[in-house]
């Protein structure tokens, strides 16, 4: 008999008109999975695992794979071939069901408990995925939120596009972590041949925080408060490539791209937006307590509708009262601004000045 963790059968018995049945009937399902094909078992096994959000979910059978993997065709499959996850650890994020995600969490669950906090901000409704519950299995923790791009008509044809918000990216506790990294020497080399000394040439490592602080200043988090990640274009391929962006119109040249010919609908839709999420910002208790580092603004756009959220919330954590933040503050050690509205205010300005910017009209930057 096949057992199905509560994880399990809670997801499939979600997804409305797919397989709801007790997984008593297993063995028929079984039955159907052996009489496939060889090649569409081995699809069904790959889909299958990946539906449940990693293999360190759970420990997945054929059989459990043949359960999990039946409303593919209708589902599963068509979700994984529109599936962008555009920053991040690949593949901590996948789909759960038709309009939630999973994503893996740090041992500590910290970004549990900032959704948690921030949906009881009325400050924050709508700003925000909506956050469902957080799971445990196998000693790990992941999190149901909510897949924004299913707010869209079809998510296949959208612009999406992350923007990391912060003058600081880094945690204050990152200061003091002084072990070295090659991979981070490595990664810094590849930006910038030049900048290592001649002491981090001779040993090929970084600290974390050396390396942070040079993307900082080498893209446009230390001068804007703000940095382009990645983008996507409808019909595009997902471009990473923005780590020299950094002067105003550097920015402002990329955004054009990445709004489209409809350039001025998207920037006046966003503006607004910008607009009001800066509001709820200064208002929200738990912006005023807390130090949000490495969160990102996701913005979407299609034919017919522009809009933008905050996501990424892990590295979020409360500052000790009485410690009130007001985020446009410059950082210092022991002040835990962080610069997030800085980062906002400076987005707002350069896209109420675009239209009187002398830049490079729209190219095939993302194509």
């Amino acid at each position: 008999m096949v057992d199905i963790s509560n994880l399990e059968r809670n997801s499939l018995r979600r997804r409305p008109g797919f397989y709801s049945q007790s997984c008593e009937d297993h063995k028929s399902i079984t039955q159907r999975y052996h009489s496939e094909p060889s090649h569409t078992r081995q699809t069904m096994n790959e889909y299958g695992a990946v539906s449940f959000a990693f293999t360190s979910i759970s420990t997945v059978s054929v059989e459990t794979m043949a359960i999990t993997a039946l409303p593919m065709d209708v589902w599963l499959k068509e979700r994984l071939k529109k599936w962008v996850q555009l920053s991040g650890h690949e593949g901590s994020i996948v789909p759960a069901t038709t309009s939630t995600l999973y994503k893996k969490q740090a041992g500590n669950c910290s970004e549990a408990r900032a959704y948690e906090l921030i949906a009881k901000d009325s400050a924050l409704t709508g700003f925000t995925p909506r956050y469902y519950k957080q799971l445990h299995k196998n000693d790990e923790c992941f999190i149901e939120i909510e897949d924004l791009l299913q707010q869209f008509a079809d998510p296949a044809k959208t612009s999406i596009m992350d923007i990391k918000i912060g003058t600081r990216t880094f945690l204050e506790s990152e200061v003091s972590n002084t072990k070295r990294r090659k991979d981070l020497y490595e990664k810094m080399t590849a930006i910038d041949p030049d900048e290592p000394t001649p002491e981090e040439r001779a040993c090929g490592e970084i600290t974390k925080l050396r390396y942070m602080q040079f993307r900082e200043r080498e893209s446009s988090s230390a001068s804007m408060g703000f940095r382009i990640e990645a983008a996507k274009v409808s019909g595009g391929c997902l471009q990473k490539n923005f780590k020299k962006v950094r002067t105003v119109d550097d920015v402002a040249r990329t955004l054009i791209n990445f709004f489209g010919e409809d350039q001025e609908r998207v920037r006046s839709k966003l503006l607004a937006r910008l607009k009001a999420m800066r509001s709820a910002i200064e208002k929200s208790r738990f912006f005023a307590t807390h130090e949000v580092v490495g969160s990102s603004l996701l913005i979407v756009h299609d034919s017919e509708k522009v809009n933008c959220w905050m996501i990424d919330f892990a590295k979020s954590s409360p500052v000790d009262p009485p410690k009130s933040l007001n985020h446009r503050t410059p950082w210092v050690p022991g002040n835990s601004e962080d610069g997030y509205l800085t980062g906002i205010d400076n987005l707002i300005k350069i896209l109420e000045d675009m239209p009187s910017m002398d830049v490079i009209s729209p190219t095939e930057e993302f194509r």
